[in-house]
């Protein structure tokens, strides 16, 4: 009787340890903000803010759109899908540009819209509280 009272207990300790970290990471990123979708010179972007990461989701209201041109301010140019994403601390802030390109045929240019700019945000800093 003691030793199946010491496994129950054992298991019941083992499967608590094992909730833990299962819960600590939804306090840790509870964080999160939205920007929502905007759409300047037939580029659309949003901002999705959470766990430590600004998640930047990049669309068109063009017919055929192949690939983005991407930078964030100040940034170099890249080529981009339809998203781009960066490590930051909470009530970090900036900008980021985007034009949406159809790739040219063989030895073609790309033809692009005119640069958007949007805004990203990572939420606001929690403040201490003051005693």
């Amino acid at each position: 009787m003691l030793s199946t009272l010491t496994k129950t207990l054992a298991a019941a300790s083992t499967s608590a340890v094992l909730m833990i970290p299962l819960v600590a990471p939804t306090a840790a990123y509870a964080n999160s903000t939205t920007v929502p979708r905007k759409c300047i010179n037939g580029v659309c972007g949003s901002v999705k803010y959470f766990g430590g990461k600004v998640r930047i989701s990049l669309s068109s209201k063009l017919s055929r759109t192949t690939h983005f041109n991407f930078k964030t301010n100040p940034g170099d140019q890249i080529e981009v899908g339809n998203g781009y994403s960066f490590d930051r601390e909470p009530g970090d802030s900036g900008t980021y540009s985007a034009q949406a390109c159809d790739r040219g045929g063989f030895g073609a240019r790309s033809t692009c819209t005119k640069w958007a700019t949007f805004d990203w945000n990572s939420g606001a800093q929690e403040q201490e509280e003051e005693q």
